[in-house]
């Protein structure tokens, strides 16, 4: 196996076990403020392009004291990464 293959495929493995241990925490408010769970956020990143606050947005919602954007900029580069490797894989 290649280097750059073997690096792309722990990558992948990576956010394969990122995404499950996601799905076990579903139920994880990330933003207070809006009651927005972790699997709201996730499946609103892969339709929205934006940051943080536009993904909130396709959510109906906006931050309000802003604690949570860090967090929530983490998940949404997660899940979009994750997406991205599916299509990738397939």
């Amino acid at each position: 196996m290649g280097k750059s293959l073997a690096i792309a495929s722990n990558l992948h493995n990576v956010l394969l076990q990122t995404f499950r241990r996601s799905q076990h925490q579903a139920a994880m408010y990330i933003c207070i403020c809006n009651a927005i769970r972790e699997s709201d956020l996730r499946r609103a990143a892969l339709s929205s392009g934006g940051d943080a606050e536009a993904t909130y947005a396709t959510l109906g919602k906006r931050p309000n004291c802003g604690q949570c954007l860090g967090d929530a900029a983490q998940i949404i580069e997660q899940e979009r990464a994750l997406a991205s490797c599916e299509n990738v894989a397939v």
